[in-house]
């Protein structure tokens, strides 16, 4: 479904609610008749309510309007985060070929996605360059998008890694200003943060560090200080690599040693050890640095 209004006709119909019915209130029923034709528009705000009054989230939405299926989508991330943690090469190349044969037989775009974003991890866990065809292929997609969902969020989350670092700037700003509306919707926001903290992460990793600084900024502004815990740990362990980079090598030490501290404490031991490593890489890294100069 192309337009979003014959979406919205057909969840409406599908419903057994009448145009004037939906309408009532929030839009006349001539209006909401166009854009069902896709002869017109509508503000974001106004669909968000008439999908309220469907009892629809934005997400159901845009599944319906990109033909996707919700089983397809879950299960599809479960299978590429276990395979990816496992650094399963085979496994992944295996589900690259399977969602390459669906899109090929049903022709939805969501498994031509699937298959790039498989196909990207094998590269990156073999540590060959991105194919640019595929990176291509999804940076088109995400910039054609007027508002970001969660399908958005979570195939840009996966993909990441592959784009050139000034486009992965550019599309993670895309990320953070296009699903800005979506956020009272509380799905999405995971997916959001965590798309904040890895362009910070690649940012510091490539020693762009205004860039970083200004992501982590952007961070904090979006943690809730109660809810995101994990988050503001994660948040306080990067500012701590953003300062020993800064060149405050004893005060950034100190905090992200503490962020550390209080994953151990919360039992996340394999947590705790991988950003120890990390962060031993970064103070050598520095040593070498001021041992050059």
């Amino acid at each position: 479904m192309n337009h979003s209004g014959e979406t919205l006709r057909y969840i409406r119909k599908s419903k057994k609610v009448t145009l004037s019915e939906l309408a009532q209130g929030e839009v006349s029923v001539a209006f909401l008749s166009r854009f069902e034709r896709g002869d017109c528009d509508i503000s974001f705000t106004h669909l968000l309510n008439l999908l309220n009054k469907l009892n629809v989230t934005i997400d159901e939405f845009l599944y319906v309007k990109n033909d996707y299926e919700v089983s397809d989508l879950q299960q599809f991330f479960e299978n590429v985060n276990k395979y990816v943690m496992e650094d399963n090469l085979h496994m992944l190349q295996v589900l690259h070929d399977r969602m390459n044969s669906l899109y090929i037989m049903k022709k939805k775009i969501h498994y031509l996605h699937f298959s790039i974003i498989a196909a990207l991890y094998v590269q990156r866990i073999s540590k060959k360059k991105s194919e640019p065809k595929m990176v291509k292929l999804l940076s088109d997609y995400l910039s054609n998008v007027d508002v970001w969902g969660y399908y958005e969020l979570i195939v840009y989350n996966n993909s990441l890694f592959s784009f050139p670092v000034d486009q992965m700037i550019s599309l993670s700003r895309m990320a953070y200003e296009k699903s800005m509306d979506y956020n009272p919707l509380g799905k999405g926001e995971d997916k959001k943060q965590l798309i904040l903290i890895n362009t910070a992460t690649v940012l510091l990793e490539n020693n762009r560090l205004t860039e970083a600084n200004t992501f982590l900024i952007l961070l904090n502004e979006l943690l809730d200080q109660e809810r995101d815990f994990y988050m503001k740990i994660k948040l306080m362990y990067l500012k701590g690599i953003y300062t020993i980079k800064l060149g405050k090598r004893e005060r950034g030490e100190k905090m992200a040693l503490k962020a550390i501290q209080i994953l151990t404490e919360l039992e996340s031991t394999s947590q705790a050890s991988t950003h120890a490593n990390y962060l031993q890489g970064v103070l050598d890294s520095t040593i070498l640095k001021n041992d050059a100069d």
